[in-house]
């Protein structure tokens, strides 16, 4: 063997392993990931949100239907019964078609709004009684039928 070749071979120094990878910062995918993760978690607590807002919208109106049931009675006050279901339904639609001018539908005008917002609903023939039933001195219409559309109306557009 060569002296010089000797010499080299002891300057050679044994295999060493790299240093380990730090934890801390993340390499960059990481990050991608985190933000990705970060984005949906946010849209689902603002979904939550949303629903649970929603349903607590929901249980309110229903509340206050089971109010005009327990305080107003149809047969002695069947005016301010239809006033007050009336009241319901104008605030549900209000919420939930802001942009077809609900606020200012009156008489025939609602009740055909309300007909056509409850197409599949059985009884929604009984709405046409909120049209003129507030003015009228005895309206003649079933109490129990109105509740229930009310409650129905509220599960579906409140």
């Amino acid at each position: 063997m060569n002296p010089q070749g000797a010499d080299l071979l002891a300057q050679l120094r044994d295999i060493h392993a790299a240093p380990a990878a730090p934890a801390w910062p993340p390499a960059p995918g990481w990050w991608a990931l985190f933000a990705v993760l970060a984005f949906f978690l946010f849209l689902l607590a603002r979904r939550g949100l949303r629903a649970w807002r929603r349903r607590r919208q929901r249980l309110r109106l229903l509340r206050w239907v089971d109010d005009i049931d327990a305080h107003i009675d149809p047969l002695t006050a069947p005016q301010a019964f239809l006033e007050a279901m009336n009241r319901v339904f104008k605030v549900v639609a209000i919420q939930a078609f802001p942009h077809q001018s609900c606020a200012r539908l009156q008489g025939e005008e609602w009740a055909e709004f309300l007909q056509q917002s409850m197409c599949n609903m059985p009884d929604a023939e009984h709405l046409e009684i909120l049209a003129l039933g507030p003015y009228q001195p005895r309206p003649e219409f079933d109490p129990e039928a109105m509740s229930r559309l009310a409650r129905r109306w509220i599960l579906r557009h409140g």
